[in-house]
């Protein structure tokens, strides 16, 4: 939804919903890859927020897809490329290459931008609402079978 709402900010919608749009088909990509090497969710965030520039790039030929072609046209072009680029992300070794990049360049770098901070933010207040919800129905079902 968040993706979709850019869009129509003047001036800077459609910049910001391309951006946006890039980062989510590059993790997409890379998900597969993490899923299967195990690598935990907290890793995943702090690498992908860690190397956003990178990420913005790679997913960006999904989006060009989708910005410059007819609805039906941009379907089937995502369909070739989505699958290559996840083989792509599997098959690379992006992780080892940045890390041995950064120590190359030392002091340029990007620093960290926290991409998920509004979704992390949402899903905690979320499982934190529910969790207060079971604890209470809990706290209700045994004061009732004590009485």
């Amino acid at each position: 939804m968040q993706v979709y709402a850019t869009g129509f900010i003047p001036y800077i919608g459609k910049a910001v919903n391309f951006l946006l749009l890039a980062w989510m088909y590059a993790y997409y990509c890379f998900e597969y890859k993490w899923n299967f090497s195990e690598v935990g969710l907290d890793k995943r965030l702090d690498f992908f927020e860690s190397n956003w520039a990178f990420f913005a790039g790679f997913g960006s030929p999904c989006v060009l897809a989708i910005f410059f072609f007819s609805p039906l046209v941009s379907y089937g072009v995502m369909a070739i490329l989505f699958p290559l680029f996840v083989l792509t992300a599997t098959g690379s070794g992006a992780e080892e290459f940045i890390s041995l990049k950064r120590r190359q360049w030392k002091g340029s770098r990007l620093g960290r931008l926290p991409i998920f901070y509004a979704a992390d933010t949402l899903s905690l207040r979320v499982l934190s609402f529910f969790h207060f919800r079971l604890e209470s129905l809990k706290q209700k079902q045994e004061d009732s079978k004590t009485l």
